[in-house]
Protein backbone atom coordinates (compact mmCIF):
# COMPACT_ATOMS: atom_id res chain seq x y z
CA UNK A 1 0.00 0.00 0.00
CA UNK A 2 1.27 3.25 -0.83
CA UNK A 3 1.95 6.01 2.02
CA UNK A 4 -0.93 8.30 2.59
CA UNK A 5 -1.82 11.51 2.43
CA UNK A 6 -4.72 12.47 4.06
CA UNK A 7 -6.91 16.04 3.67
CA UNK A 8 -7.83 18.59 5.96
CA UNK A 9 -11.75 18.03 7.67
CA UNK A 10 -13.30 19.47 4.89
CA UNK A 11 -11.51 20.14 2.13
CA UNK A 12 -11.62 16.61 0.04
CA UNK A 13 -14.68 18.28 -1.52
CA UNK A 14 -13.22 19.49 -4.69
CA UNK A 15 -11.03 16.34 -5.06
CA UNK A 16 -13.98 14.10 -4.08
CA UNK A 17 -15.57 15.84 -7.25
CA UNK A 18 -13.57 14.45 -9.46
CA UNK A 19 -10.17 17.25 -8.97
CA UNK A 20 -6.70 15.72 -9.78
CA UNK A 21 -4.80 18.59 -7.61
CA UNK A 22 -4.48 18.18 -3.95
CA UNK A 23 -2.88 21.36 -2.91
CA UNK A 24 -0.80 22.06 -0.15
CA UNK A 25 -2.73 23.82 2.37
CA UNK A 26 -5.29 20.96 1.95
CA UNK A 27 -3.04 18.00 3.68
CA UNK A 28 -3.71 17.24 7.46
CA UNK A 29 -1.14 14.82 7.60
CA UNK A 30 1.73 13.13 5.04
CA UNK A 31 3.24 9.49 6.18
CA UNK A 32 7.07 9.71 6.64
CA UNK A 33 8.47 8.88 2.86
CA UNK A 34 12.21 7.95 2.33
CA UNK A 35 13.74 10.11 -0.21
CA UNK A 36 13.30 8.28 -3.35
CA UNK A 37 9.30 8.09 -2.78
CA UNK A 38 6.81 10.15 -4.62
CA UNK A 39 4.01 8.25 -4.94
CA UNK A 40 0.69 8.33 -2.04
CA UNK A 41 -2.34 7.42 -1.32
CA UNK A 42 -5.12 10.16 -1.50
CA UNK A 43 -7.64 10.19 1.25
CA UNK A 44 -10.56 12.30 2.74
CA UNK A 45 -10.71 13.07 6.42
CA UNK A 46 -13.15 10.22 6.97
CA UNK A 47 -11.05 7.93 5.41
CA UNK A 48 -12.55 7.48 1.76
CA UNK A 49 -9.60 6.66 -0.62
CA UNK A 50 -10.03 9.32 -3.62
CA UNK A 51 -6.64 7.99 -5.82
CA UNK A 52 -2.84 7.22 -6.24
CA UNK A 53 -1.26 10.35 -6.69
CA UNK A 54 2.27 11.78 -7.65
CA UNK A 55 4.34 14.29 -4.86
CA UNK A 56 5.32 17.98 -5.56
CA UNK A 57 7.02 18.50 -2.80
CA UNK A 58 7.90 22.19 -3.40
CA UNK A 59 4.84 23.71 -5.08
CA UNK A 60 1.45 24.70 -3.91
CA UNK A 61 0.27 21.59 -6.07
CA UNK A 62 1.20 19.13 -3.14
CA UNK A 63 0.05 15.73 -5.30
CA UNK A 64 -1.38 15.18 -8.60
CA UNK A 65 -3.43 12.59 -8.82
CA UNK A 66 -3.07 9.99 -11.86
CA UNK A 67 -4.96 6.72 -10.66
CA UNK A 68 -8.35 6.27 -9.03
CA UNK A 69 -6.65 2.39 -8.00
CA UNK A 70 -4.32 1.96 -5.84
CA UNK A 71 -1.83 1.37 -8.17
CA UNK A 72 2.20 2.64 -8.65
CA UNK A 73 3.27 4.84 -11.62
CA UNK A 74 5.51 2.57 -12.81
CA UNK A 75 6.95 1.58 -16.55
CA UNK A 76 3.73 -0.40 -17.24
CA UNK A 77 1.33 1.90 -16.06
CA UNK A 78 2.98 4.55 -18.40
CA UNK A 79 2.99 2.41 -21.44
CA UNK A 80 -0.63 1.85 -21.30
CA UNK A 81 -1.61 5.42 -20.45
CA UNK A 82 0.13 6.21 -23.58
CA UNK A 83 -1.44 2.96 -25.34
CA UNK A 84 -4.51 4.91 -24.67
CA UNK A 85 -3.67 7.88 -25.60
CA UNK A 86 -2.64 7.29 -29.11
CA UNK A 87 -5.55 4.95 -29.57
CA UNK A 88 -8.23 7.98 -28.47
CA UNK A 89 -6.23 10.26 -31.23
CA UNK A 90 -5.62 7.62 -34.21
CA UNK A 91 -9.85 8.31 -33.52
CA UNK A 92 -10.21 11.48 -32.87
CA UNK A 93 -7.88 12.36 -35.94
CA UNK A 94 -6.84 9.58 -38.61
CA UNK A 95 -5.67 12.20 -40.95
CA UNK A 96 -3.30 14.01 -38.46
CA UNK A 97 0.62 13.92 -38.91
CA UNK A 98 0.69 16.72 -35.93
CA UNK A 99 -0.64 16.00 -32.86
CA UNK A 100 -0.74 16.40 -29.08
CA UNK A 101 -0.09 12.53 -27.90
CA UNK A 102 0.01 13.41 -23.79
CA UNK A 103 -1.50 16.04 -22.60
CA UNK A 104 -1.00 15.90 -18.77
CA UNK A 105 -3.60 15.43 -15.92
CA UNK A 106 -5.70 15.17 -19.34
CA UNK A 107 -4.08 11.89 -20.15
CA UNK A 108 -3.52 10.83 -16.54
CA UNK A 109 -0.16 11.45 -16.88
CA UNK A 110 0.28 14.68 -14.63
CA UNK A 111 3.34 16.51 -15.72
CA UNK A 112 4.37 15.07 -19.02
CA UNK A 113 3.45 17.08 -22.56
CA UNK A 114 4.21 15.01 -25.91
CA UNK A 115 3.62 16.28 -28.96
CA UNK A 116 4.34 14.42 -31.98
CA UNK A 117 5.54 15.90 -35.13
CA UNK A 118 5.78 13.41 -38.44
CA UNK A 119 7.97 11.25 -37.19
CA UNK A 120 9.77 12.44 -34.11
CA UNK A 121 8.30 13.08 -30.55
CA UNK A 122 8.73 16.23 -28.08
CA UNK A 123 8.96 15.83 -24.72
CA UNK A 124 7.74 18.37 -21.80
CA UNK A 125 8.58 17.37 -18.84
CA UNK A 126 6.97 19.58 -16.11
CA UNK A 127 7.49 18.26 -12.62
CA UNK A 128 10.16 16.39 -10.29
CA UNK A 129 8.27 13.03 -10.60
CA UNK A 130 8.07 12.64 -14.26
CA UNK A 131 11.59 14.17 -14.09
CA UNK A 132 12.04 10.63 -12.14
CA UNK A 133 10.79 8.76 -14.67
CA UNK A 134 12.21 10.03 -17.88
CA UNK A 135 13.91 6.85 -18.66
CA UNK A 136 10.44 5.22 -18.34
CA UNK A 137 8.81 7.81 -20.03
CA UNK A 138 11.45 7.20 -23.22
CA UNK A 139 11.20 3.87 -23.30
CA UNK A 140 7.15 4.05 -23.43
CA UNK A 141 7.32 6.47 -26.72
CA UNK A 142 9.76 4.17 -28.12
CA UNK A 143 7.33 1.14 -28.04
CA UNK A 144 3.83 3.09 -28.37
CA UNK A 145 5.24 4.92 -32.07
CA UNK A 146 8.47 3.68 -32.92
CA UNK A 147 9.98 7.08 -33.52
CA UNK A 148 13.05 8.48 -35.31
CA UNK A 149 13.90 10.44 -32.65
CA UNK A 150 12.74 12.20 -29.49
CA UNK A 151 13.57 15.82 -28.01
CA UNK A 152 13.14 17.60 -25.51
CA UNK A 153 12.07 20.86 -24.61
CA UNK A 154 11.39 21.04 -20.75
CA UNK A 155 12.74 24.70 -21.04
CA UNK A 156 9.01 26.61 -19.09
CA UNK A 157 8.65 28.73 -15.84
CA UNK A 158 6.43 25.38 -14.34
CA UNK A 159 9.94 23.38 -13.57
CA UNK A 160 11.47 26.59 -11.24
CA UNK A 161 8.44 25.84 -8.94
CA UNK A 162 9.40 21.75 -8.72
CA UNK A 163 13.02 23.34 -7.87
CA UNK A 164 14.52 21.89 -11.41
CA UNK A 165 16.79 23.57 -13.59
CA UNK A 166 15.39 23.93 -17.63
CA UNK A 167 16.18 20.75 -19.89
CA UNK A 168 16.71 20.54 -23.09
CA UNK A 169 18.32 18.33 -26.28
CA UNK A 170 18.14 15.25 -28.18
CA UNK A 171 16.90 12.45 -25.47
CA UNK A 172 17.20 9.48 -28.78
CA UNK A 173 17.39 8.84 -32.38
CA UNK A 174 17.50 12.16 -34.49
CA UNK A 175 15.42 15.20 -35.01
CA UNK A 176 15.88 17.26 -37.50
CA UNK A 177 15.13 20.87 -37.37
CA UNK A 178 12.93 22.21 -38.72
CA UNK A 179 10.29 19.32 -38.98
CA UNK A 180 7.68 19.62 -41.89
CA UNK A 181 4.27 18.47 -41.05
CA UNK A 182 0.83 19.30 -43.12
CA UNK A 183 -2.23 20.50 -42.00
CA UNK A 184 -5.17 20.46 -44.14
CA UNK A 185 -2.77 19.82 -46.94
CA UNK A 186 -0.88 22.95 -46.42
CA UNK A 187 3.14 22.45 -45.22
CA UNK A 188 4.29 23.95 -42.13
CA UNK A 189 7.21 23.80 -40.05
CA UNK A 190 7.61 22.96 -36.55
CA UNK A 191 10.69 24.42 -34.77
CA UNK A 192 11.45 21.60 -31.88
CA UNK A 193 14.84 22.92 -31.14
CA UNK A 194 14.52 26.61 -30.27
CA UNK A 195 10.81 27.54 -31.31
CA UNK A 196 7.89 28.48 -28.40
CA UNK A 197 6.69 25.70 -26.65
CA UNK A 198 7.59 22.54 -28.31
CA UNK A 199 7.99 23.79 -31.81
CA UNK A 200 4.40 24.53 -33.08
CA UNK A 201 0.65 25.19 -31.42
CA UNK A 202 -1.35 22.47 -32.49
CA UNK A 203 -4.27 23.65 -30.26
CA UNK A 204 -5.73 25.86 -33.07
CA UNK A 205 -5.92 23.32 -35.97
CA UNK A 206 -9.78 22.63 -35.31
CA UNK A 207 -10.82 25.92 -35.22
CA UNK A 208 -8.90 26.81 -38.12
CA UNK A 209 -10.46 23.57 -39.98
CA UNK A 210 -13.98 25.32 -38.95
CA UNK A 211 -13.20 28.75 -40.21
CA UNK A 212 -11.38 27.86 -43.77
CA UNK A 213 -14.31 27.89 -46.16
CA UNK A 214 -14.44 31.73 -44.84
CA UNK A 215 -11.73 33.28 -46.42
CA UNK A 216 -11.96 32.92 -49.55
CA UNK A 217 -11.49 36.55 -51.45
CA UNK A 218 -10.86 38.12 -48.59
CA UNK A 219 -8.05 40.44 -47.78
CA UNK A 220 -6.46 38.47 -44.24
CA UNK A 221 -4.16 40.12 -41.16
CA UNK A 222 -2.99 37.62 -38.75
CA UNK A 223 -1.34 39.06 -35.71
CA UNK A 224 0.50 37.11 -33.33
CA UNK A 225 1.17 34.63 -36.54
CA UNK A 226 4.26 32.74 -35.63
CA UNK A 227 5.15 30.25 -37.99
CA UNK A 228 2.43 31.58 -40.35
CA UNK A 229 -0.57 28.43 -40.23
CA UNK A 230 -3.30 30.58 -40.48
CA UNK A 231 -1.74 32.87 -42.99
CA UNK A 232 -1.02 30.08 -45.04
CA UNK A 233 -4.51 27.94 -44.51
CA UNK A 234 -5.90 31.02 -45.04
CA UNK A 235 -4.00 31.86 -48.65
CA UNK A 236 -4.64 27.68 -49.57
CA UNK A 237 -8.63 28.62 -48.98
CA UNK A 238 -8.91 31.48 -51.53
CA UNK A 239 -7.66 34.56 -49.32
CA UNK A 240 -6.96 37.31 -51.94
CA UNK A 241 -3.72 38.51 -49.72
CA UNK A 242 -2.38 37.83 -46.15
CA UNK A 243 -0.27 39.87 -44.11
CA UNK A 244 1.55 37.73 -40.89
CA UNK A 245 2.93 39.83 -37.76
CA UNK A 246 4.97 38.42 -35.72
CA UNK A 247 8.05 39.59 -33.26
CA UNK A 248 10.09 36.36 -33.45
CA UNK A 249 12.48 36.35 -36.33
CA UNK A 250 12.89 33.14 -36.35
CA UNK A 251 9.25 32.17 -36.76
CA UNK A 252 8.75 34.64 -39.36
CA UNK A 253 11.97 33.02 -41.49
CA UNK A 254 9.82 29.44 -41.02
CA UNK A 255 6.66 31.01 -41.85
CA UNK A 256 8.23 32.18 -44.97
CA UNK A 257 10.09 29.25 -45.86
CA UNK A 258 6.60 27.50 -45.99
CA UNK A 259 5.09 30.39 -48.03
CA UNK A 260 7.64 29.46 -50.43
CA UNK A 261 7.39 25.44 -49.84
CA UNK A 262 3.59 25.86 -50.90
CA UNK A 263 3.88 28.28 -53.55
CA UNK A 264 1.94 31.02 -52.37
CA UNK A 265 4.99 33.61 -52.72
CA UNK A 266 2.81 37.60 -54.24
CA UNK A 267 -0.05 36.19 -51.69
CA UNK A 268 1.28 35.96 -48.22
CA UNK A 269 3.33 38.28 -46.63
CA UNK A 270 5.27 38.14 -43.20
CA UNK A 271 6.61 40.84 -41.06
CA UNK A 272 8.22 40.91 -38.11
CA UNK A 273 7.04 43.37 -35.90
CA UNK A 274 5.08 43.80 -33.10
CA UNK A 275 1.55 43.40 -33.32
CA UNK A 276 0.00 46.03 -31.53
CA UNK A 277 2.40 48.68 -32.46
CA UNK A 278 1.46 47.48 -36.25
CA UNK A 279 -2.50 48.05 -35.63
CA UNK A 280 -1.48 51.96 -34.82
CA UNK A 281 0.76 52.13 -37.81
CA UNK A 282 -2.10 50.40 -39.68
CA UNK A 283 -4.46 52.47 -38.83
CA UNK A 284 -2.89 55.35 -39.26
CA UNK A 285 -1.88 54.69 -43.05
CA UNK A 286 -6.10 53.89 -43.42
CA UNK A 287 -5.64 50.46 -44.09
CA UNK A 288 -8.56 47.97 -43.88
CA UNK A 289 -8.70 43.85 -43.57
CA UNK A 290 -11.67 41.92 -43.93
CA UNK A 291 -10.68 38.79 -41.60
CA UNK A 292 -8.90 39.86 -38.84
CA UNK A 293 -7.27 36.90 -36.51
CA UNK A 294 -5.65 38.11 -33.11
CA UNK A 295 -3.79 35.00 -31.27
CA UNK A 296 -1.44 36.64 -28.73
CA UNK A 297 0.67 34.44 -26.27
CA UNK A 298 -0.86 33.95 -22.54
CA UNK A 299 -1.43 37.29 -21.06
CA UNK A 300 -2.13 36.04 -17.23
CA UNK A 301 0.69 33.16 -16.21
CA UNK A 302 -0.66 34.08 -12.85
CA UNK A 303 -3.82 34.89 -11.18
CA UNK A 304 -2.95 38.36 -9.55
CA UNK A 305 -1.91 39.05 -13.35
CA UNK A 306 -5.34 38.91 -14.35
CA UNK A 307 -6.17 42.47 -13.74
CA UNK A 308 -3.45 43.77 -16.23
CA UNK A 309 -3.51 41.06 -18.58
CA UNK A 310 -7.89 41.88 -19.59
CA UNK A 311 -6.84 45.76 -19.84
CA UNK A 312 -4.03 44.61 -22.42
CA UNK A 313 -6.72 42.00 -24.06
CA UNK A 314 -9.17 45.02 -23.82
CA UNK A 315 -6.68 47.36 -25.98
CA UNK A 316 -5.00 44.59 -28.09
CA UNK A 317 -8.33 43.98 -29.66
CA UNK A 318 -9.55 47.54 -29.32
CA UNK A 319 -6.69 48.25 -32.07
CA UNK A 320 -7.09 45.34 -34.26
CA UNK A 321 -11.04 45.97 -34.55
CA UNK A 322 -10.36 49.78 -35.89
CA UNK A 323 -8.83 47.56 -38.88
CA UNK A 324 -11.76 45.77 -39.62
CA UNK A 325 -13.84 46.23 -42.60
CA UNK A 326 -17.75 45.82 -42.30
CA UNK A 327 -19.02 42.76 -43.12
CA UNK A 328 -15.57 41.37 -41.78
CA UNK A 329 -14.68 38.54 -39.97
CA UNK A 330 -12.41 39.12 -36.40
CA UNK A 331 -11.36 36.08 -34.64
CA UNK A 332 -9.79 36.73 -31.23
CA UNK A 333 -8.34 34.61 -28.61
CA UNK A 334 -6.79 34.26 -24.94
CA UNK A 335 -4.52 31.35 -23.91
CA UNK A 336 -4.23 31.95 -20.50
CA UNK A 337 -5.98 29.35 -18.45
CA UNK A 338 -6.58 32.07 -15.32
CA UNK A 339 -9.15 34.30 -17.82
CA UNK A 340 -12.64 32.80 -17.80
CA UNK A 341 -14.68 32.77 -20.70
CA UNK A 342 -17.16 35.61 -18.96
CA UNK A 343 -13.88 37.53 -18.19
CA UNK A 344 -12.36 37.80 -21.96
CA UNK A 345 -16.49 38.19 -23.43
CA UNK A 346 -16.26 41.78 -21.43
CA UNK A 347 -12.96 42.70 -22.31
CA UNK A 348 -13.66 41.98 -26.04
CA UNK A 349 -17.49 44.06 -25.46
CA UNK A 350 -15.25 46.90 -24.17
CA UNK A 351 -12.86 46.80 -26.93
CA UNK A 352 -15.82 46.99 -29.84
CA UNK A 353 -17.81 49.79 -28.06
CA UNK A 354 -14.67 51.85 -28.00
CA UNK A 355 -13.68 50.87 -31.68
CA UNK A 356 -17.57 51.43 -32.44
CA UNK A 357 -17.55 48.06 -33.85
CA UNK A 358 -20.92 45.88 -33.68
CA UNK A 359 -20.29 42.32 -33.59
CA UNK A 360 -22.26 39.16 -33.75
CA UNK A 361 -20.72 36.15 -32.42
CA UNK A 362 -21.35 33.30 -34.94
CA UNK A 363 -18.37 30.31 -33.56
CA UNK A 364 -16.95 29.56 -30.50
CA UNK A 365 -14.12 27.13 -29.98
CA UNK A 366 -11.61 26.01 -27.81
CA UNK A 367 -8.47 24.02 -27.92
CA UNK A 368 -8.32 21.04 -30.72
CA UNK A 369 -9.52 17.64 -29.16
CA UNK A 370 -5.98 16.01 -28.96
CA UNK A 371 -5.75 18.82 -25.83
CA UNK A 372 -8.62 17.04 -23.93
CA UNK A 373 -10.45 18.66 -20.96
CA UNK A 374 -10.37 16.50 -18.08
CA UNK A 375 -14.21 17.12 -16.57
CA UNK A 376 -13.28 17.35 -13.05
CA UNK A 377 -9.72 19.69 -13.27
CA UNK A 378 -11.02 23.41 -14.96
CA UNK A 379 -7.32 24.07 -14.89
CA UNK A 380 -7.09 21.76 -17.92
CA UNK A 381 -9.33 24.02 -19.93
CA UNK A 382 -7.82 27.15 -21.55
CA UNK A 383 -8.07 28.07 -24.75
CA UNK A 384 -11.48 30.73 -25.55
CA UNK A 385 -11.44 31.30 -28.84
CA UNK A 386 -14.01 33.56 -30.74
CA UNK A 387 -15.25 34.37 -34.20
CA UNK A 388 -17.63 37.63 -34.83
CA UNK A 389 -18.69 38.96 -38.08
CA UNK A 390 -18.81 43.07 -38.31
CA UNK A 391 -22.72 44.05 -39.61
Amino acid sequence: MLPKLVLKQGEGRRVERGHLWVFSNEVASLDDLPPEQDEVAVFSAKGRFLGSALLSPSSLIRARIYSRQPESCDSAFIRSRLDAALALRRTLLPDRNAFRLCHSESDLLPGLVLDVFGSCVVVQILTRAMEHRKPSIIRAIQGVLSPAGIYERSDVPMRELEGLPSATGLLAGEVPSPLEITEQGVILFADPHKGQKTGFFLDMAENRRALAHLFSGRSVLDAYCHVGAWSLIAAANGARETHGLDSSADAIALAELAMRRNGMTGRCRFERADASESFRRLHEQGRHFDFIIVDPPPLARRKKDVPNALRAYRDINLRAMRLLTPGGIYATASCSHNITREDFLDSLRMAARDARADLDLFFSGAHASDHPVHLGTPETDYLKFFAFIRI
